[in-house]
Order: C-alpha cells, then sequence, then structure tokens
C-alpha cells in the first residue's frame, strides 16, 4: 500500500470518528426529549395493554379412528349417494374442514344456544366467581334473550375463526384444537362442544348417505344381469354395512380424544410486557429520528424551547 493510499485511510478513519462523535453530541444534548419520548410512549402502550380483557386457551388432541380391516383393502374412494368410503388419510382434513366450514357453525349455534351469545355478547370474566359477564345491553343471560338484532351467522363466524385454531398432523393422525375467550370455563367448553358436535354431525351424514347408497344397491342388484357387476355391487354393499356399523357404534365415529379440553390456569393474551416496551423501543427510535431531523433540517421542525 502506498503512503497517498494510507493517507486516504487514516483520513476517512479520523473523518468517521468525528461523525460519530458530533452525532453523539447532538443526541446527547437532546436526550431528555428522547426519554420523554420513549416514556410517553411506553405508559401509553401500557395503559392499553391494562385495559385489554385476559384471554385463556383451551385446547385438546384427537387421533383419527380408522375404519376397520375391510376399509383398509379399498385402495379408492368409492362415491355413491355423496357418500365416499374415506381412506384413512381422509378423514383427518374432512374433519378439520368441517370444523373450519360455515355450515357447521350455522349448525353449531343452532344446537348449542350458549355457543353465540358466549361468542359475540361476552363483556368480562369475574375470576372469583368464576362466571362470564354478558352486555346487559346486549343479551339477557337470565331470560336467554337478544335485546338487539342478533347477530347473523355469517358475521359471528369471522370471529369464531379468529378464536379458534385447528389442525391435523398427517404423520401422526392427530388433529389439535384450541379456542381463546376471556372466560377459561368457557373456553373448555367452547372446544368441547366443537369437538363432538362435528363429530355428531359427520356421523349422522355418513349414516343417512350409506342407507340411501344401500337402499339403491339392494334394489338394482337383481335387475343387474352381468356378475362382474353384480359381484362389485355386492361388495359396495358391504362397504355401506360397515359404515352402518361404524356410525352406530362407540361415542365417537370420526375422532378419539387423546388429550381433552381443560380449564386454564394461566392467560394466554396479551403479553403486556412485550407490549409496553415494544412500544417503549418504538417511542425511542422515534425520540431519535427527531433530535436527528431537528438538527439536520431545522427549518422542517422548529426547536421547542428547553430541549
Amino acid at each position: 500500500m502506498t503512503n497517498l493510499e494510507n493517507n486516504n485511510s487514516n483520513s476517512f478513519l479520523e473523518d468517521s470518528a468525528v461523525d460519530l462523535k458530533e452525532l453523539f453530541s447532538i443526541l446527547w444534548k437532546g436526550k431528555i426529549l428522547i426519554i420523554v419520548i420513549a416514556a410517553v410512549f411506553f405508559v401509553v402502550a401500557a395503559i392499553y395493554a391494562l385495559s385489554l380483557p385476559n384471554l385463556y386457551r383451551s385446547s385438546a388432541s384427537m387421533s383419527v379412528i380408522n375404519m376397520g380391516a375391510g376399509a383398509n383393502t379399498i385402495t379408492t374412494q368409492i362415491s355413491f349417494s355423496g357418500l365416499s368410503v374415506q381412506e384413512k388419510g381422509v378423514k383427518g382434513p374432512r374433519y378439520v374442514n368441517t370444523v373450519t366450514s360455515r355450515a357447521f357453525f350455522k349448525h353449531l349455534i343452532e344446537v348449542d344456544e350458549d355457543f353465540l351469545p358466549a361468542l359475540m355478547a361476552a363483556k368480562r370474566y369475574h375470576k372469583k366467581s368464576e362466571k362470564l359477564i354478558y352486555d346487559s345491553d346486549v343479551y339477557d343471560v337470565v331470560n336467554k334473550k337478544w335485546l338487539v338484532a342478533k347477530p347473523h351467522y355469517l358475521t359471528a363466524f369471522r370471529e369464531y375463526i379468529k378464536r379458534m385454531t385447528i389442525g391435523f398432523h398427517q404423520e401422526r393422525s392427530i388433529i389439535d384444537i384450541s379456542i381463546d375467550h376471556i372466560s377459561p370455563v368457557v373456553a373448555k367448553e367452547m372446544t368441547e362442544s366443537i369437538i363432538f358436535e362435528a363429530d355428531q354431525m359427520l356421523r349422522n351424514l355418513d349414516l343417512q348417505a350409506s342407507s340411501e347408497a344401500l337402499t339403491y344397491l339392494t334394489t338394482a342388484i337383481p335387475q343387474q344381469q352381468q356378475l362382474a357387476l353384480r359381484g362389485a355391487m355386492n361388495d359396495m354393499i358391504m362397504n355401506q354395512l360397515e359404515t352402518q356399523m361404524m356410525t352406530k357404534i362407540g361415542p365417537t365415529y370420526i375422532i378419539q380424544v387423546v388429550d381433552p379440553p381443560f380449564v386454564p390456569l394461566y392467560r394466554f393474551a396479551p403479553n403486556r410486557t412485550f407490549i409496553s416496551f415494544s412500544a417503549g423501543v418504538v417511542g425511542l427510535v422515534f425520540g431519535i429520528i427527531l433530535i436527528l431531523m431537528r438538527h439536520f433540517f431545522p427549518t422542517l421542525i422548529k426547536p421547542t424551547s428547553g430541549s
């Protein structure tokens, strides 16, 4: 390296050091304003965070029930009168899609009259009595009557999807589901209602479709002359009979609860510490930018007295 290059490098380092010292000096002079702005951001965020209600999360895990040995020999899905003979990997996603559908939610709030008020009219949770307090201007909990226009199910569905989380793990054939609510007790009850009502809905759908398929097949077989087709239709009847059996035995049809819903002891959200300190950092950055703009662009921002 030549002497000229050494001189240029040393000059650059000296200029950088001077620039950093100047920048630090500017910020140090405006430190009070920076601290005040950061503190204001922090306090406002803390007040906002304290105003947010506690949210509790109740969750559960379910395993997908196999249909039986006979169904495992089927390599394709045979659709008949709207009924599909389910392969092992289809039942989990079918259950998840049902729970997240608008049709299921509409059915759910029709059979569970407490679900919609708890979702849309809950105001706060009284921890000592473990009771959910409803908005008295919106819902009369004693007479179970809406005092305003009952929320449309499509409007309530958006709130339902926001609070509910569900996922299917293909490799383990496990379905995880959770509900967030201001009441830990209601969170558990809602999760239970969703789990068992979705399973019952799918049971009824498959039972009805299977009955219709059996009615058709038993009528069509005597009219079929080809032996190969008669044999195939007999196999279909056996599959439908197996479906009938599976829908009529056991407490559940699609899922088996492995880890049942629980009443959570601690809140899930909000993270008030994170909200407050994040706002404080934003205020700190904002204060630094403001001080630098006051110094380098004095015509844009007039300095305040005493800062």
